[in-house]
């Protein structure tokens, strides 16, 4: 039976999102769309006032789809486009002195009047957490612009190179040192034999703020030729093997604690980072040194396990440092040799030290939640066999890929011999729904050739669309109402086409579910602090 391509959905729904999506005028896309009426998005500020968010870092995985609709349809009407929208963008949109762009988690531009907006709570300061924006793209379209956007995003992120202390949001405005990589050298940062003991800094040395920067600057290494961009980068990111256990292995959230700079008030909710850190805080009493920000794996690990080594394996390639990639493997192995169940599928929250925390119930308030939560197991997500697959294909360690077939099994997806990553079974009766599981089967198969991977992976495709495409859009479910074009569902249809047509090679790797805004929003009549995700995102269809 030949299978039936999903091409002609494809064209009908980049062309859907493009007519109800992109103002014509200013060549600005809306971050979403609404399933019912097919109008744009938008923001509400607590004082009730609206505005259309078209934030440019929240439609990368968009632009990508366009490129790769031209690539695998031939016509370049989708590419163009593309172009179009990020000229525009890149024209109008950066900040002159500091080279920053005007977009991420705290900044957008409205769709209908091209005015820079953002959430006030957040000061519309700069900030990127696992975007990994389209840079090839955006250096094709205005090299310049990009490259110094990629230096003025370490210039403006960096509080202190030589305690590589960072910050999240950085400063727009400011203009940056000339050749900034250069203009400081690496030093010792993060003491493996002081372990438990981090280094304390001003900044927050979130992972998934970092990771980004390891990104861009591998990105300005490849497009400049600086190796010492190249070196800052790996300096970076050693910084968080550094602070791994010494004895699991297993990754950190940071590699640094964050000082404390003023009392700790008596209010347990009062939870900034000012106050020092946040789990010593609150867990420190019961559990001791372990009790870090840096060691916390139950808070939501995707950042560590899933984002953060798909980001370094891509960047390992792009600088083709064998080094890089292992460290990036050696933390994947270690987190799923502990924190995976095997035998429930489930993963199991707990300190890098590797102790079973499942059952624990809070003592007090805090960063991590109300007193009385109970950590509990979570199941495992079909999306971990794409970070497992990648290294197990940069990797021979027979106990990773072993790992790796055990969960495939796990998920009922069939059987895969760990030693050469060959599939003698598959379950094509499997009702997984995964986008991620998707390009893991198709970096599968560049490796092995094997028709079976791409039945499996024709199955998964038709899974999601039957779960995810309604009324035109790709959405959370069928009672989910509003869509986001930087979903990753479509582009993993598009791969899967390009994989049956020999030009999946050619395609950007997806390492990224997209951008998110975040800010105060009037919840009920109290001021919260929210993802758009959550407020938008998720909202069903009776409750809109």
């Amino acid at each position: 039976m030949q299978r039936q391509s999903f091409l002609p959905l494809l064209n009908d729904y980049y062309q859907q999102v493009l007519i109800h999506a992109l103002n014509p005028t200013m060549s600005l896309l809306a971050d979403g769309l609404d399933t019912l009426t097919d109008k744009p998005v938008y923001w509400t500020y607590p004082d009730g006032s609206t505005a259309i968010m078209s934030n440019f870092a929240s439609q990368q995985n968009f632009l990508r789809g366009l490129c790769g609709m031209t690539q695998v349809t031939g016509d370049e009407k989708w590419q163009q486009t593309a172009e179009q929208v990020t000229h525009y963008f890149l024209d109008n949109y950066c900040d002159g002195a500091s080279g920053l762009f005007n977009w991420g988690g705290h900044r957008f531009i409205n769709q209908q009047t091209g005015e820079i907006e953002g959430p006030a709570s957040k000061e519309r300061v700069h900030e990127l957490k696992h975007h990994f924006p389209f840079y090839d793209f955006l250096h094709q379209v205005d090299a310049k612009k990009t490259e110094d956007f990629l230096h003025g995003f370490w210039a403006s992120h960096v509080l202190d190179w030589k305690k590589l202390d960072l910050s999240r949001h950085g400063q727009y405005g400011q203009k940056p040192i000339d050749n900034v990589f250069a203009h400081y050298q690496p030093e010792p940062v993060v003491d493996p034999n002081k372990w438990p003991e981090l280094p304390e800094t001003v900044g927050l040395t979130f992972v998934n703020a970092a990771t980004d920067l390891i990104y861009a600057a591998c990105h300005y290494s490849q497009y400049t030729g600086d190796q010492h961009s190249a070196m800052w980068a790996k300096h970076l990111y050693q910084q968080f093997v550094l602070a791994r256990n010494p004895k699991t292995g297993m990754p950190v959230y940071q590699f640094s604690s964050p000082k404390q700079r003023e009392p700790i008030p008596e209010d347990d909710k009062l939870t900034y980072s000012w106050f020092g850190d946040r789990a010593k805080r609150q867990f420190g009493p019961e559990f001791g040194d372990i009790a870090r920000e840096a060691n916390a794996l139950f808070r939501d690990c995707w950042p560590v396990v899933v984002d953060n080594p798909l980001a370094i394996l891509l960047c390992a390639k792009k600088m083709n440092d064998p080094e890089l990639a292992a460290a990036a493997i050696s933390g994947i192995k270690a987190y799923f040799s502990h924190a995976w169940d095997t035998f429930d599928n489930q993963m199991i929250p707990m300190w890098n030290n590797g102790d079973d925390l499942t059952g624990y119930i809070f003592k007090r308030d805090g960063y991590y939640g109300e007193k009385g939560t109970e950590l509990k197991r979570q199941a495992a997500d079909p999306a971990y066999l794409l970070p497992l697959i990648r290294a197990c294909i940069m990797s021979d360690d027979f106990e990773l890929r072993q790992l790796m077939a055990t969960m495939f099994a796990r998920f009922e997806l069939g059987l895969i011999n760990p030693e050469t990553l060959v599939l003698s079974e598959i379950n094509s009766l499997t009702e997984i729904a995964s986008p991620y599981l998707v390009f893991a089967l198709l970096d599968l198969h560049q490796l092995t050739q094997q028709k079976s991977v791409l039945t499996l992976a024709d199955c998964i495709a038709n899974n999601i669309v039957k779960a995810h495409y309604h009324r035109g859009y790709f959405v959370e479910s069928n009672q989910h109402r509003f869509a986001r074009i930087d979903d990753p569902a479509p582009y993993s249809l598009l791969a899967l086409e390009a994989t049956h047509q020999g030009c999946y090679d050619q395609l950007a790797v997806q390492i990224s579910t997209g951008g998110y805004l975040h800010g105060e929003r009037d919840m009920n009549g109290e001021i919260k602090t929210v993802y758009d995700r959550d407020v938008i995102y998720d909202s069903l269809i009776e409750e809109a």
